[in-house]
């Protein structure tokens, strides 16, 4: 049926108050103790989502700022983390970098500075500085760290704008010690998380340094250390602890598991052998090359709803190998400017090498040693072998090869030694001699073949380094007053292959033979 047009339409309009006030009245007459409404059921919380916080760590970063082979490099670097970890990059300053919700942290084992001729020959502020660019909040304290002085040490600390931490090094003589008292942890906050970050130098950093660089300081045992830096950081509120170290984790690894009460998360190092990635018990062992090649990406997950000090829920790791992306354009310019600055001093071509010398082959020795022995006309040079720190590549050789072979800042010495103290020192497993030859145990002959004569007083250059004890040699006990040359380590290498004139046809390798 269709509607009838004649039926009065609805009255839509709102009740006058007198209309609904009667209404009311009614109401109340059919029913005058109505049934309260149920209360409401107290509303549910909905469970807080586990938040996630990015740890980024490195070895020590050993001046190596540009691409090796396609890999690595600084810029490389840090535009990966931008790119795949949403890494802020900028200055650390007071625990927080420069952007707001920052979900990393970037971390370093320590050694920065000496390496490639990019960082070494300006002491390590290249590195300093693009370092400070790339974020790093803090960094364990490197035993190679002192190589160009404290002054050097002092200045790129404030250049990078992160904290060097070490929890086994004590300051016994503040007189001495001076501006190098180093926190033995500091706590950052991501998101909510506190992440407590302890520091822990190698046990050789003071005995190894030269004279005056580590005066006043000490180190203690690392089980020691931790014992008294992993409760006071948990007490500054850490809710989560990870330990870096110049040393190999498996070094670390008895003294943490037998403390399971520390909670440690994770223990990133250096200085293995080979690699290292393990679990044992709750806490990661992860060991990490130099240079900028590969990272620790370690993810943290946690539940903010959880007291401190319990918050972590989980902790995965993994090693990335960086090649390929977008370079970070202002690191790519840092370095660029401080490698314009190089090949203005030390681009100049002095040689040529065919095929290159390998850092641990017989022609590095006869090349390095040879040339040092050559120059100051001692009867051997004992250099040590830890002290060449890479490959001399093929093609030209230039000033600025060499100090990337030999980064170290070393003078050489002149000594006078009796033959059969000499012998103990050739016998040195870290020696890079040149002038002597093994010629059976405990035996050894000399340049042109002759026997070495024990009752013989030889003179003998070295670096300031293995004279004051470096590697277990002996120079200063056997000869107490040794002659000062004032050259720097490099010179006398520098001076004789620029002398050679090798070329493509007369290449330097076969110069050695």
């Amino acid at each position: 049926m269709s509607a009838n047009p004649l039926r009065p339409r609805p009255f839509r309009q709102p009740l006058s108050g007198v209309l609904v006030l009667a209404l009311g009245v009614v109401a109340g007459c059919e029913k005058s103790n109505p049934t309260p409404p149920p209360a409401a059921a107290p509303e549910a919380k909905a469970p807080v989502a586990p938040s996630e916080v990015t740890l980024l760590v490195t070895g020590g970063a050993f001046g190596q700022l540009q691409p090796s082979e396609g890999k690595g490099g600084a810029a490389e670097l840090l535009g990966r983390w931008m790119a795949d970890e949403k890494h802020c990059p900028g200055p650390v300053k007071e625990g927080q970098p420069t952007c707001a919700d920052a979900s990393t942290l970037a971390l370093a084992t320590g050694d920065h500075w000496n390496g490639p001729a990019i960082s070494s020959f300006f002491l390590g502020t290249p590195t300093a500085e693009v370092m400070g660019r790339m974020g790093y909040a803090a960094s364990a304290l490197g035993n190679h760290e002192l190589a160009f002085g404290k002054e050097a040490f002092l200045k790129n600390r404030g250049a990078g704008g992160f904290p060097f931490l070490a929890a086994n090094l004590k300051v016994k003589d503040p007189a001495l010690a001076g501006d190098l008292s180093m926190p033995a942890f500091q706590i950052f906050e991501r998101r909510g998380l506190k992440i407590g970050v302890v520091g822990l130098a190698s046990e050789k950093t003071v005995r190894t340094a030269m004279p005056g660089r580590a005066d006043g300081l000490e180190v203690t045992g690392y089980e020691e250390a931790l014992t008294t830096a992993i409760p006071e950081a948990r007490k500054a509120g850490a809710d989560v602890v990870v330990v870096l170290a110049d040393e190999c984790v498996t070094d670390l690894q008895p003294a943490v598991a037998k403390h399971p009460e520390w909670k440690v998360a994770l223990v990133a190092g250096g200085r293995c052998a080979q690699p290292v990635e393990l679990k044992d018990g709750a806490t990661s062992f992860v060991s990490l090359d130099r240079g900028f090649g590969k990272y620790l990406r370690a993810h943290v997950t946690f539940d903010p709803a959880k007291p401190a000090g319990e918050k972590l829920t989980g902790l995965d790791t993994k090693v990335v190998e960086v090649s390929g992306g977008a370079p970070d354009a202002e690191t790519a310019q840092l370095v660029g400017k401080w490698k314009t600055q190089l090949d203005e001093v030390l681009g100049q071509q002095i040689g040529f090498s065919k095929a290159g010398i390998p850092h641990s082959s017989p022609q590095m020795a006869k090349w390095v040693a040879g040339a040092v022995r050559n120059v100051l006309g001692t009867d051997a040079a004992v250099l040590n072998s830890g002290g060449i720190r890479g490959d001399l590549p093929a093609g030209p050789v230039t000033r600025g090869s060499i100090y990337s072979v030999m980064p170290f800042e070393n003078s050489l010495l002149v000594v006078k030694l009796k033959g059969e103290d000499l012998a103990r020192q050739l016998a040195n497993p870290n020696a890079l001699v040149s002038g002597f030859t093994a010629a059976g145990k405990g035996k050894f002959k000399d340049a042109k073949g002759k026997a070495l004569d024990p009752n013989k007083e030889y003179t003998v250059a070295t670096v300031e380094y293995l004279y004051f004890g470096g590697d277990g040699f002996e120079f200063e006990k056997l000869a107490p007053e040794p002659t000062e040359t004032g050259m720097a380590w490099q010179t006398p290498v520098v001076d004789w292959t620029k002398d050679q004139a090798s070329s493509d046809k007369k290449p330097l390798e076969k110069l050695l033979k």
